[in-house]
């Protein structure tokens, strides 16, 4: 796989003031809020860090239900962490965004039966902590639902 680089677009217009508070990446990881998922990204094909939120690895880790139905939380995170290569393989380079789909089985809980469930996620490039956000380049890549933000 190629590598890709995103880059933050400069911030612009009057909304766009100083930072009144900033949660920075470093510290979501090792609050739990963000799960670092890196190993897992280099066997896709990523070169930068790869993190996916903590909401996301609940969603992913299978119930006991699913569990016995065959399903895994590495197959799943397989499948997001490929998607989201692939996704930004093909988007512009200038974007720091993409949204794609991802559809994993899960057991339904009145039927107790696998349904297909669309998990609708966004990768986005993140500047690390170090720099000036409006700044730099990419340093790593966040996992996350779409409907969070």
């Amino acid at each position: 796989m190629d590598t890709i680089q995103l880059h933050l677009p400069e911030p612009k217009g009057p909304h766009y003031g100083p930072v009144i508070y900033s949660y920075m990446r470093a510290r979501a990881l090792a609050d739990g809020a963000l799960i670092d998922v890196t190993e897992t990204g280099k066997e896709v094909g990523f070169k930068l860090p790869v993190a996916i939120t903590e909401m996301l690895q609940n969603r992913l880790t299978p119930t006991k239900a699913e569990a016995a139905a065959g399903q895994d939380y590495d197959s799943r995170l397989w499948n997001v962490l490929w998607v989201a290569a692939f996704t930004i393989k093909l988007a512009d380079r200038g974007t720091d965004t993409v949204t794609f789909t991802v559809v994993q089985q899960e057991v339904e809980a009145k039927s107790g039966q696998l349904q297909n469930v669309e998990l609708r996620l966004r990768a986005v490039c993140n500047p690390g902590d170090e720099d000036k956000p409006d700044k730099a380049p990419c340093r790593g890549v966040t996992i996350e639902f779409l409907e969070n933000f």
